[in-house]
C-alpha cells in the first residue's frame, strides 16, 4: 500500500523545469525572453530557457512543421505557435512526452516573426 501512495504522489508533482545551470552563460535579454513565453494554447508558461529547444522549421501547405535534435519533422498545431515575436531569429520549440507521444507545448517561428 505505502508503494502505491508513493507512486501516486510521485505521478501527482509538479514537473519542474531542467535547469541544471547548462545555460549559465546566456545573456540576461535572451534568459528573460525564453521565460517570458506563454502557450497560447493555455495560457502557461512554456517553460524556462533550459527546456526551449533552437529548431529547425519548414512551412508545408500553410502549417509550421519543425525537427529537432533527436526528433524527426513534426507538424506544429496552430494552437501553440506564439506570434508576438522572436527577437533571436532561430525558431525554438518547447516539447515533452506524454503516453509515449512526442507533443509541442509551445512553438516560436524563426525569423522575428
Amino acid at each position: 500500500m505505502l508503494r502505491i501512495m508513493l507512486f501516486w504522489v510521485l505521478l501527482c508533482a509538479p514537473v519542474l523545469a531542467r535547469d541544471n545551470g547548462q545555460y549559465n552563460s546566456v545573456s540576461p535579454d535572451v534568459r528573460a525572453w525564453f521565460r517570458a513565453q506563454k502557450s497560447p494554447k493555455t495560457g502557461a508558461l512554456c517553460c524556462s530557457e533550459a527546456d526551449g529547444v533552437y529548431a529547425e522549421e519548414d512551412i508545408r501547405q500553410g502549417q509550421y512543421w519543425t525537427r529537432w535534435p533527436g526528433h524527426d519533422w513534426h507538424p506544429v498545431p496552430e494552437e501553440v505557435v506564439i506570434r508576438k515575436g522572436n527577437p533571436h531569429g532561430a525558431p525554438v520549440v518547447w516539447w515533452y512526452v506524454e503516453r509515449g507521444e512526442t507533443k509541442i507545448r509551445c512553438y516560436a517561428p524563426g525569423g522575428g516573426v
